[in-house]
C-alpha cells in the first residue's frame, strides 16, 4: 500500500472509530475529541459552501462551516459570546465596548448594540439592516450571527415587501455570501491566520472568500462591492464578476487533504487582534515599551487560562457572578475567586490559589473596601491620573491595520473613569460621549439617524472631504490669516519653530473660525435634513449637548429639555492591564485616596467628542455620587491620622508611667503603713 494511501485510510479509520459524523452540524454527542491533552493534527479535506469537497484546480472558497463544522457542531458554537453579539435572542451579560458607527465626515460617533446596554442604540430602531452592520463592523467579528442569514429568508426577501432599499441588500447576500465563523481566526498557530488579508476581503463585500485568503491558500481575484446592486449570481455576466480562488497546490497533499496547523488553546495573540488598546498623551500615541505587560502574562500565562470555555464558547469573562450555560462553575476564574477562593470552603475546587495565585492579606484593610470596591479599582486598567485620557481600541480604531494614527481619530474614548457598576462596586471604566445626527420626537427622545444617509444628506452644506474635526472645528489658516497673525517673517515659518506664544494665538485663532463654521454650516445641514426628510426638528448631538438651528436657520442653539439617557456618557468596565501589588491604588496606606488629591475620586473626566472645548468635566467623585461633606470629614480624618497615632501612642506612654508612679506610691505607702504598725505593736 502506498503511503498516501495509507495515510487516507488511517484518517478514515480514526473518523470511524471516534464516531465522527460525515455531515456538517454534528450534534454535540457526536462530536470530534480525541481525549488527549497533545494537539491533534489537522489533515482535512476542505469543502466549499456548497458542500463540494474543494481540490488544487477548484474556484470556489472554502466554507468553515462545511468544514470545521463536519467534525464540530457548528451550531453549538455559534451561541458563544464572541459570536452571539448580533444575536438578538442572547443574553445580555455584563455591560461591554459597544459597536461604534463612526464618520469623520460627519462628526459621527454611535454606540450601537443589540443588547439592551444603557446609552446605546438598537440597530434596527434606526432601520440599519444586518448587511449593513455586516459590512460595516464584518472586519472585527468573527463571524456568525447576522453574518450568515440563511440562504431561504434571502429568497423570500427579494420578493417581500420592504422598499428598493431592502431588496437591494438582501440581493448583495447572494453575491457577498454569509460571512460564517472562522474557527482559525482563534484557533491557528501563530504566523499561519493573516487577519489583515481577511479584512481586505470583507471591505471588498467578498464576505464568503475572507477565511480563504486569511489562510493565504491562494489568490483571490474579483471584488464583490463593485458589482451592481440587484444582480442576481445566476446571470452569466455576474458570474464572470464573481471572486474566484486560485489554490496553492504546493498546500494539498497526494490524497488531496490540506495540513492546517491548529491548536486547541488560542494563544495570547490572537486575542489581540481584537483587544489590544493603547492610550494617548499630549504626543500622542503613547509607545508600548513605556508601558508593563499586564502581570499574568508576564508571569507567563495566555489570556485562555482565566478566560475559558468549553466547546459551546460561552467565554469566561471573569467577573463572579457569571454563571455558564452549562451549569460549570466560573468563580475560581474570577479575581476574588483565583486570588481570594470561593464561598465553599470546604471544596478543593473552591479553594484560592488557583495556576499557583498568591493569596493577598491586605493587612490593615478594612472589610468595607471589599465591599465598595472591586479588585480592578486597585489593581486594572491605566495607572490613574488627574485626568482621564484618550485610548484606542481594536474594535473601535482598527488597531492592527496598517496606517499611521495621530490618537485623535475618532471615536474619542476615554479611561480610567472610576465608576459604579451594577453592583454597587466601584470599577475602573472606559467612556464616551454619542455624537450623531437625530430627529427630535414629539416626547423629547432623540432618534438617530442613519450615519451614511446623513452625509448623502449634509455633503454640500457641510463640506467635508475627510475630517470634521480638522476642517470645520480646527480648520487650517491660509498664509495671509498667518502672516497678519504673526508677521510676515514669522508666519512663513513651519509650525515646529513657532514660540508658546504663537502657538498659542494660532490655535486661538483655529478655534474662533471653528466655533463660526460649526455654527453656520451645522445649521445649514440641519436644515437640509429637514428638507430631506420634510421635518422640523433634526437636531446634531456631541459631547453632551443637543444643538438645533435658530429660527432664522443660520445659527445653533443648545437644547435643554431632551432625554439625557440620549446624551449622556456610556460607560463599559476595564480590567486589563493588571498592574502588581507595588503599582496598586493605596500600596502607600490609607491617604493616597483617603485626602483631597486622592485619585479615584478627585480625578476628573471631560467630555469630549467632534465638538472639541464643548464638553463639561466632572470629577471621578461626582460621578460614583459621592457625599462631598462625607468625603471631606473622611479626607480630614485620615489625613490627621498618623498625628492621631502619635498623640495616642503618647497619652498610652503617659498613662503607662502614672501608672508605674502610682503604683509605686501605693506600695510605698503600704510600707510605711505597716512599719507604723509594727512600731506600735512592739511599744504594747
Amino acid at each position: 500500500m502506498s503511503k498516501p494511501t495509507l495515510q487516507c485510510s488511517i484518517i478514515s479509520i480514526a473518523i470511524i472509530w471516534c464516531g465522527l459524523p460525515l455531515q456538517a452540524n454534528a450534534d454535540d454527542t457526536a462530536r470530534a475529541r480525541s481525549d488527549s491533552n497533545a494537539r491533534y493534527l489537522h489533515h482535512i479535506d476542505l469543502y466549499d459552501t456548497a458542500n463540494r469537497k474543494i481540490t488544487a484546480e477548484s474556484q470556489t472558497p472554502y466554507s468553515p462551516k462545511n468544514t470545521c463544522g463536519r467534525c464540530h457542531s457548528y451550531e453549538t458554537i455559534s451561541h458563544g459570546w464572541h459570536f452571539n453579539a448580533f444575536d438578538v435572542e442572547a443574553d445580555a451579560g455584563r455591560k461591554g465596548e459597544p459597536w461604534i458607527w463612526t464618520d469623520p465626515r460627519t462628526g459621527t460617533q454611535l454606540p450601537l448594540s443589540y443588547r439592551p446596554w444603557p446609552h446605546t442604540f438598537d440597530p434596527r430602531d434606526l432601520g440599519l439592516s444586518e448587511w449593513s452592520m455586516t459590512a460595516h463592523f464584518g472586519a472585527r467579528i468573527p463571524g456568525g450571527g447576522i453574518g450568515e442569514p440563511q440562504e431561504g429568508e434571502l429568497r423570500e426577501g427579494e420578493s417581500a415587501p420592504g422598499g428598493a432599499e431592502e431588496i437591494a441588500e438582501t440581493s448583495r447576500w447572494l453575491l457577498t455570501g454569509n460571512l460564517e465563523i472562522d474557527c482559525l481566526a482563534c484557533h491557528a498557530v501563530d504566523g499561519v491566520y493573516d487577519m489583515n488579508a481577511r479584512r481586505e476581503q470583507i471591505e471588498r463585500q467578498n464576505f464568503a472568500w475572507a477565511p480563504t485568503a486569511a489562510l493565504r491558500m491562494g489568490e483571490i481575484k474579483g471584488d464583490v462591492s463593485r458589482i451592481k446592486d440587484g444582480s442576481s449570481p445566476d446571470d452569466e455576466a455576474t458570474k464572470k464578476k464573481l471572486p474566484t480562488v486560485t489554490y496553492d497546490s504546493r498546500r494539498f497533499n497526494l490524497d488531496g487533504s490540506v495540513f492546517i496547523d491548529l491548536v486547541r488553546e488560542p494563544t495570547s495573540n490572537a486575542c489581540y487582534q481584537c483587544h489590544s488598546q493603547r492610550s494617548i498623551n499630549e504626543n500622542g500615541i503613547e509607545e508600548r515599551w513605556i508601558h508593563d505587560e499586564d502581570v499574568h502574562l508576564r508571569a507567563g500565562m495566555q489570556c485562555v487560562d482565566c478566560h475559558r470555555n468549553g466547546i459551546d464558547h460561552d467565554m469566561a469573562r471573569g467577573f463572579v457572578d457569571q454563571v455558564a450555560t452549562g451549569g460549570q462553575s466560573f468563580e475560581t476564574l474570577s479575581c476574588e475567586g483565583c486570588h481570594l477562593g470561593g464561598d465553599d470552603s470546604t471544596s478543593i475546587t473552591s479553594r484560592a490559589g488557583r495556576l499557583g495565585s498568591p493569596q493577598p492579606l491586605h493587612e490593615g484593610l478594612p472589610p468595607v473596601h471589599f465591599e465598595k470596591l472591586s479588585c480592578t479599582a486597585c489593581h486594572g486598567g491605566p495607572a490613574p491620573r488627574e485626568e482621564a485620557v484618550r485610548i484606542m481600541t481594536s474594535l473601535a480604531h482598527g488597531l492592527g491595520e496598517k496606517g499611521h494614527r495621530t490618537g485623535e481619530e475618532l471615536p474619542a474614548i476615554l479611561a480610567p473613569v472610576f465608576a459604579k457598576a451594577d453592583d454597587g462596586k466601584i470599577y475602573p471604566h472606559k467612556v464616551m460621549w454619542p455624537a450623531y445626527w437625530a430627529e427630535l420626537t414629539d416626547d423629547k427622545k432623540l432618534k438617530p439617524l442613519v450615519p451614511d444617509q446623513v452625509y448623502d444628506w449634509t455633503r454640500k452644506s457641510l463640506r467635508v472631504r475627510r475630517s470634521f474635526i480638522e476642517e470645520i472645528m480646527l480648520p487650517k489658516l491660509k498664509s495671509s490669516e498667518l502672516n497678519a497673525l504673526l508677521g510676515p517673517e514669522r508666519g512663513k515659518l513651519k509650525p515646529d519653530e513657532w514660540t508658546t506664544s504663537e502657538v498659542d494665538k494660532v490655535n486661538a485663532r483655529q478655534r474662533e473660525l471653528g466655533d463660526a463654521d460649526f455654527k453656520e454650516k451645522v445649521a445649514k445641514s440641519l436644515n437640509a435634513i429637514e428638507k430631506e426628510l420634510g421635518i422640523s426638528n433634526a437636531v446634531y448631538v456631541s459631547t453632551g449637548k443637543v444643538y438645533a438651528a435658530t429660527g432664522d436657520g443660520d445659527s445653533l442653539r443648545i437644547l435643554e429639555d431632551v432625554a439625557t439617557s440620549s446624551v449622556d456618557m456610556i460607560t463599559w468596565p476595564m480590567a486589563h492591564n493588571v498592574r502588581p501589588a507595588g503599582w496598586s491604588l493605596g500600596k502607600e496606606g490609607c491617604v493616597e485616596c483617603h485626602n483631597d488629591d486622592g485619585l479615584i475620586f478627585a480625578s476628573t473626566v471631560s467630555a469630549d467628542g467632534p465638538v472639541p472645548g464643548e464638553g463639561t468635566t466632572v470629577s471621578m467623585a461626582t460621578i460614583q455620587g459621592s457625599d462631598a461633606i462625607e468625603r471631606k470629614a473622611w479626607n480630614q480624618l485620615f489625613g490627621g491620622r498618623a498625628t492621631f497615632k502619635y498623640v495616642i501612642a503618647g497619652s498610652l506612654i503617659m498613662l503607662f508611667f502614672t501608672f508605674v508612679f502610682g503604683l509605686a506610691v501605693f506600695a510605698s505607702s503600704l510600707t510605711k503603713l505597716s512599719g507604723s504598725t509594727t512600731r506600735k505593736g512592739d511599744a504594747s
